[in-house]
């Protein structure tokens, strides 16, 4: 029985071993970190050329409901204050048209409490620092929702309540109301901490948790909600990585692979980045600032930035960087 086990870990240390060789080495080059220190389960997106992060939660554990702006042409971070919004983590933002749509997530540090489910959805304007409510989200699936803009509409799609699920739903812009998909059992395994991409037309999308840690990846037509399966995620399944788009791949970074005593709790130093046209997938190697889950992507002009979360002692992480090729 012992020597069964030695093999068992003998041949897991080898395949994590290969998992962990890179087949590429793209240029990441160091960006100005956060000043405030960091932060974990915050959420994302670009907009006009500049990196928006919104919320989440500090070093010592703090629930947070301010705003930031990262400015590529200079290097530099702008606080842009606290926010109407309720403190929160797991929250999810999109842009579109020089306005930030957001909300969602969870303000409780207690599990189980519906009334922390945050169902609010704001709209903010860069330009003249303005704030306005908007029709709240139509279900209490808020916790991690994935989200992004496309046409006149923001999608969230899946995310955690009391359970997993495969909500698609649509904010329609103009009319300030949310349409929820029917039912479609061809996408993707209902799940939470999945995450995805807008990528030349297609939503790219994957991973995540649902009783156990998910390597499945697809190619999503939005407009016709079709779900086209995909190369799967190499190595472990992960969940709460993060993942944005260059101009030829889509990156995955980080996350961890959540298990009992048989599988471990690792908190991955790797990302990998996945090519639409060959259908492939590539291991880049470790992030620079190590292990982390719980972290931030976005992209502005094909360059993809990477960064925050925490690592495997729950540290928070300030670093940022840039990938350039």
């Amino acid at each position: 029985m012992k020597v069964e086990r030695y093999i068992v870990f003998l041949l897991a240390a080898v395949l994590i071993g290969c998992q962990r060789e890179p087949s590429v080495t793209p240029d990441v080059q160091r960006c100005t970190p956060m000043p405030d220190g960091g932060r974990a389960s915050a959420c994302a997106c670009a907009l006009d050329g500049k990196g928006y992060v919104f919320g989440g939660r500090d070093s010592k554990g703090e629930y947070l409901n301010d705003l930031w702006v990262y400015d590529p042409s200079h290097d530099s971070w702008t606080d842009l204050g606290p926010t109407p919004l309720t403190a929160r983590v797991n929250a999810t933002m999109a842009g579109h048209e020089s306005k930030l749509y957001m909300g969602l997530g969870y303000s409780a540090k207690k599990a189980y409490q519906d009334s922390a489910y945050l169902q609010d959805w704001w709209e903010y304007t860069p330009a003249t620092s303005t704030w306005k409510r908007l029709t709240d989200y139509p279900n209490t699936y808020t916790i991690a929702a994935t989200s992004f803009a496309w046409e006149d509409g923001v999608f969230a799609l899946y995310a955690f309540w009391q359970g997993f699920s495969q909500y698609v739903c649509r904010y329609d812009i103009p009319s300030d109301t949310w349409s929820v998909w029917p039912d479609n059992h061809d996408r993707a395994l209902s799940n939470a901490g999945g995450r995805g991409a807008w990528h030349k037309g297609w939503f790219y999308f994957g991973g995540g948790y649902n009783t156990h840690n998910l390597n499945q990846w697809y190619a999503v037509d939005i407009t016709r909600d079709e779900w086209v399966r995909r190369a799967s995620i190499p190595g472990k399944g992960r969940e709460f990585g993060a993942c944005a788009a260059g101009m030829d791949h889509v990156y995955l970074f980080g996350g961890r692979h959540f298990g009992g005593d048989m599988t471990g709790g690792e908190v991955f130093d790797s990302y990998l980045r996945y090519s639409p046209d060959k259908d492939g997938w590539e291991w880049c190697g470790t992030m620079p600032f190590g292990r982390a889950e719980n972290l931030i992507a976005f992209s502005i002009d094909g360059r993809v930035y990477f960064g925050l979360g925490e690592n495997e002692k729950g540290e928070t992480i300030a670093e940022v960087w840039r990938v350039e090729n």
